[in-house]
């Protein structure tokens, strides 16, 4: 009765009429290991659904060597018995770790404006913390004061330095929400005229997906509500399968989605056809997060049979490395363009079906201009693009990523079409 009771207030204390963003996009962040699962913006707060991944021993060890190469020359250089003791040494400090939340944490606006710090749920505020396993999941979620509309990117800052005070701080630069101003013009819409926009609506437009457990990343059965946001109506309702798939045919521009499922919170969902009218469908994965969700959980198992199917172009034999071929970048710079969406969303896709796959992306360049800014470049891109996986719930530490340069090309660089051969994105499956 005691549970039933905290979840019926929680509930009503979320309010049913909050914008909610699943797997927000993010810009930039200081750490790989805590993720934002989701924000809701209700009438009272600013809610962050986060989820803490602790690494393993072997994981900070290796991430340690990378920062310190002087240290690592010098482990390779010491005898084995010697090196194996103080390697021994340091996965014993690291086998525990703390984490807390910054009370003087705050939301940015794009404007500059700062919305304070209300509370956390399911994690200590500092000077408090609190012990964590390595290799273990934590859930909690942080409020803020609610945002006003029309702020669609923003940072979540926790202290002003990454690192500080051998403490490293969970800030997050360009957080993309749903958060639109409801009195503005939809700019998708702006210029067409309004018997172009007319006929668009009554087109047909296929809306699929999965619905997914947010905690572990697998699919779960629910039932779905399908609403016409403008008129309140009933477009459609499913009850899904294990399987979690749902499809939805519907001629309006906005839909509204309520989600339910037994052992999972509810869910509230807008969507606005209009912007992607052209392509005639788009996939949309709903995140539930389970009653239970701030119980520890182990890492998922590799239970699940890999599939064969593969994203991208094999370029071995034993097909374990594939070329990202429909992966674009600007002619020097590292941003994913939004071209390179649909790829990656389909590996994204391919990661959640086979939880126990680890890949490692690799960036690569021709041989043109210096060599080290070359490999600068490399590591970017390939870490731009695991960004962009993590931002769609893949968790950081199944995907490493390098910077390779120049140095090891498919093709001779004596000509622009083999320099551009060269100049690729791949990943490999490491595990």
């Amino acid at each position: 009765m005691k549970q039933i009771i905290t979840f019926l207030l929680l509930f009503l204390s979320l309010g049913v009429d909050a914008q909610v963003t699943s797997n927000p996009k993010i810009k930039k962040k200081s750490t790989k290991d805590v993720f934002i699962n989701k924000i809701e913006i209700t009438d009272q707060w600013t809610v962050f659904s986060m989820q803490f991944v602790a690494k393993t021993s072997k994981e900070i060890l290796e991430e340690y060597l990378k920062d310190n190469p002087k240290e690592k020359e010098q482990l390779q250089n010491m005898n084995p018995m010697m090196r194996n003791m103080i390697l021994q040494q340091f996965m014993q400090q690291q086998n525990t770790s703390t984490i807390s939340f910054q009370p003087s944490s705050y939301i940015k606006t794009s404007d500059g404006k700062k919305y304070k710090f209300i509370k956390a749920v399911d994690i200590p505020t500092a000077p408090n913390r609190q012990d964590v396993e390595s290799g273990k999941k934590y859930f909690f979620k942080v409020y803020f004061d609610k945002l006003p509309k029309g702020f669609e990117t923003i940072d979540l800052i926790e202290h002003n330095s990454d690192r500080a005070d051998n403490f490293t701080y969970w800030n997050f630069f360009g957080i993309s929400i749903n958060n639109p101003d409801e009195n503005a013009k939809p700019k998708a819409l702006a210029a067409a005229p309004k018997d172009e926009i007319a006929d668009q609506e009554l087109e047909e437009f296929k809306l699929f997906g999965k619905v997914i457990d947010a905690a572990s990343n697998k699919p779960i059965s629910a039932k779905i509500l399908c609403y016409d946001s403008k008129t309140q109506q009933i477009i459609d309702s499913v009850q899904t399968s294990k399987s979690g798939s749902y499809e939805f045919l519907i001629a309006s521009s906005e839909v509204l989605y309520k989600i339910s499922s037994n052992g999972y919170n509810s869910l509230e969902e807008s969507f606005d056809v209009g912007a992607f009218l052209k392509k005639g469908s788009f996939q949309k994965d709903l995140f539930l997060e389970p009653f239970a969700q701030l119980k520890v959980e182990q890492e998922v198992k590799p239970t699940e049979e890999i599939k064969e199917e593969k994203i991208g172009v094999p370029v071995n034999p034993e097909r374990s490395t594939f070329k990202l071929d429909k992966v674009y970048f600007d002619l020097g710079e590292s941003n994913v363009l939004p071209e390179s969406f649909e790829q990656l969303d389909n590996l994204a896709t391919y990661l959640k079906e086979n939880p126990s796959l680890k890949i490692q992306i690799e960036g690569h360049t021709d041989n043109q201009g210096d060599s080290k800014a070359n490999k600068k470049l490399s590591l970017e891109r390939a870490y731009n693009v695991r960004e962009y996986l993590v931002s769609k719930g893949i968790a950081g530490n199944r995907i490493k990523f390098v910077g390779l340069g120049d140095t090891q090309p498919v093709a001779t660089n004596d000509n622009e079409e083999n320099r551009k051969l060269n100049r690729r994105v791949e990943y490999k499956i490491i595990d």
